[in-house]
């Protein structure tokens, strides 16, 4: 039997009472693991840069093993960018080669600079934009929408770190993001870009059917601001079974495939 292990931490209350996102992290452990990684999870959302939060929710759940899909990691490499504006410059070539329109491309680069949710917040979860218009589609743009249960075999994990090792990269947050990254496009996703909201961290991501995982340098600015947008062809998919793929389904990643070009 192995446990989804789910954590997720804000300051000023709960994130559903507009607590601010402090950190989240996901794994899929064998039960005698269990008790290790929620340890793990209270030291990480305890000490992490964007402050100590006062809301930590920590989830475990059990997975009935035939349910869980094994899927190949997207290939990743590294853009070399220069500044932000470059850093910019790639995005908007890697979505619009990946098939959004520079409306749809416009609108989340905006979204993401000023924050996603009303006011100008930050969005525990992510916005779901269409590839054509950049309307919304997420039901409620305060939360977005959340991927869960997804994680590394341990088998992959460990040619993983070697691989990411050898590039300079072996950093859980490069690990966790390909693993959300490949769950994300393996829903059905077009494209997506993310940068993160700690303000210590200016690399972000775009990732597409057409490109697989791609770090950008520089693609934000110093700022608490972040997020991520999911692009999906609106009329090509239906939405409510995209959004419980994305939140329910149990994806293990088995392969690794790492291009640096």
């Amino acid at each position: 039997m192995v446990y989804s292990v789910r954590m997720r931490a804000a300051q000023g209350g709960p994130h559903e009472k507009g607590g601010r996102h402090i950190s989240g992290a996901e794994k899929i452990v064998p039960f005698e693991q269990v008790a290790q990684t929620i340890q793990q999870m209270l030291h990480r959302a305890k000490s992490h840069a964007l402050g100590e939060p006062d809301f930590i929710n920590i989830n475990v759940e059990r997975l009935e093993l035939q349910y869980i899909k094994y899927i190949t990691a997207l290939p990743l490499q590294t853009a070399k960018t220069k500044d932000h504006e470059h850093a910019l410059w790639c995005a908007r070539q890697l979505l619009s080669a990946s098939g959004v329109q520079p409306a749809a491309i416009e609108r989340a680069l905006e979204l993401l600079a000023r924050g996603p949710a009303p006011g100008g917040q930050n969005m525990r979860g992510a916005v779901i934009m269409d590839a054509a218009s950049g309307r919304r589609l997420e039901p409620d743009p305060w939360r977005g929408v959340r991927v869960s249960r997804m994680d590394y075999t341990p088998r992959a994990a460990a040619e993983l770190s070697r691989l990411l090792e050898s590039m300079g990269l072996e950093h859980f947050r490069v690990r966790e993001a390909l693993a959300l990254a490949t769950k994300v496009i393996y829903a059905g996703t077009l494209a997506e870009i993310c940068c993160s909201d700690d303000p210590h961290y200016t690399t972000g991501y775009v990732s597409s059917q057409r490109f697989g995982y791609v770090r950008i340098p520089h693609l934000k600015h110093a700022s608490f601001k972040g997020g991520r947008v999911f692009f999906i062809r609106s009329q090509e998919i239906n939405l409510e079974e995209y959004i419980s793929r994305l939140q329910e389904e149990p994806v293990l990643i088995d392969q690794i495939r790492i291009s640096n070009g």
